[in-house]
């Protein structure tokens, strides 16, 4: 099980869930994963109502012991967990010390930039050190719509998990974290173009559909605006390539290295 928990709001959790680990694990092990949201006031996940990588369940934070059969059988991990913010990761973790997580639960935190964010992730890891035995092996950071992939940019960005010599700051993760493992998400306009389209970029990506040859066919026909809609179709499901092949698969590599998923 992959549980994505995070004390603050609006990190983008529903982000990392859906357009990272659900193709992660649906690419892995071919076939659809449980994705189950536990988020009383907000369901992100409904306005994926095109993806077929994921069979979505909702649950309430009134049957929280659920969980505690659900990470005792997916030694597999073939289900995520997407936690809805403030204190319904607080119920969560809670619950879930109640139990202990058998060795199957596999964290990722996600964060912004902004301070709050990185106080946030911190009481999250704190959280999760109480009920994981070996908390480094098994937590993961997502660094959220980052604005590039290169590594001396990413640093500068995220001076709330990386610190910084020269700025104060009274939230850096790695002040309480050795070589903290974690993967950057690249902020781009195809992922809130994804969310339109109720799909992830991922299956975006690998979509069939030949709108190229639509868009001739419908300006053979005399239908212009149709040529034009699909131009722009075509234009999304190139960019939807370019997000895979430049952010996903360097993403997955590092998930790769990250976590062992028996066959």
């Amino acid at each position: 099980m992959i549980i994505i928990p995070q004390t603050k709001g609006g990190v983008g959790k529903s982000t990392v869930a859906m357009q990272v680990i659900a193709p992660y694990l649906y690419k892995k092990h071919g076939k659809k994963i449980t994705y189950i949201e536990i988020d009383d006031e907000n369901n992100d996940s409904k306005s994926f109502t095109r993806t077929e990588i994921v069979d979505k369940r909702m649950l309430g934070t009134n049957k929280l012991t659920e969980l505690d059969e659900l990470i005792l059988m997916d030694d597999n991990h073939e289900i995520i967990v997407d936690v809805g913010g403030n204190k319904t990761s607080s119920l969560v973790l809670e619950e879930i010390k109640k139990v202990g997580s058998f060795g199957n639960v596999k964290w990722i935190i996600p964060l912004g930039d902004g301070e709050l964010d990185g106080k946030n992730a911190i009481a999250t890891m704190k959280k999760i050190k109480k009920i994981e035995s070996n908390p480094e092996e098994n937590m993961i950071f997502a660094l959220n719509r980052a604005v590039s992939m290169e590594p001396d940019y990413i640093e500068e960005q995220y001076i709330n998990f990386f610190g910084h010599k020269y700025l104060d700051s009274n939230s850096v993760l790695c002040d309480f974290v050795k070589n903290p493992k974690y993967f950057p998400v690249k902020n781009d306009k195809i992922i809130t173009m994804s969310r339109y389209l109720g799909s992830t970029v991922w299956e975006m990506a690998y979509n069939n559909t030949d709108f190229a040859a639509k868009a001739i066919k419908a300006k053979e026909l005399g239908d212009i605006e149709g040529a034009r809609k699909y131009l722009f179709f075509r234009r999304i499901q190139t960019e939807a390539k370019d997000y895979v092949l430049g952010v996903l698969n360097r993403i997955f590599l590092d998930l790769d290295r990250w976590i062992d998923i028996k066959k």
